[in-house]
């Protein structure tokens, strides 16, 4: 985790890398549940855009991933300018979510931060392995 930008000195560069209308990208959140289920994170300013080629990217290997995914579109609000220093991603909202079943990205059905998303996932792989054996 970089907690702050002040005392990174190396950025990555992609400009280099733009072709047209191919846009490199990176994805801010990772995490792989024991029943393979892949849940992965585009994490926003709250001021930030998700826009459509993120978009397409998390859907495009969501919907790759040989078992169960979910997509998240998570905000914060902090600022390095107001003296921030880290953001605590478990307590971010989520804005939208992805499950790769429905097909679509949606609201959540009520107000959930990124740790009730995890721990619902983590408990339900609980209960799948549980149940197998």
């Amino acid at each position: 985790m970089i907690k702050n930008w002040d005392y990174h000195e190396l950025h990555m560069d992609f400009s280099s890398m733009y072709d047209g209308g191919d846009h490199p990208s990176d994805i801010d959140m990772f995490y792989l549940c024991k029943d393979n289920t892949l849940i992965i994170g585009e994490i926003k300013n709250i001021k930030g855009t998700f826009t459509g080629g993120q978009r397409n990217l998390l859907t495009r290997v969501l919907d790759s991933h040989k078992w169960d995914a979910v997509g998240l579109y998570i905000t914060h609000d902090k600022f390095v300018q107001n003296g921030d220093k880290a953001v605590d991603v478990s307590q971010c909202r989520v804005q939208e979510i992805y499950i790769k079943s429905e097909k679509q990205w949606r609201q959540p059905r009520k107000l959930v931060t990124v740790k009730e998303i995890i721990e619902y996932y983590k408990e339900r792989a609980r209960w799948k392995m549980t149940r197998e054996y």
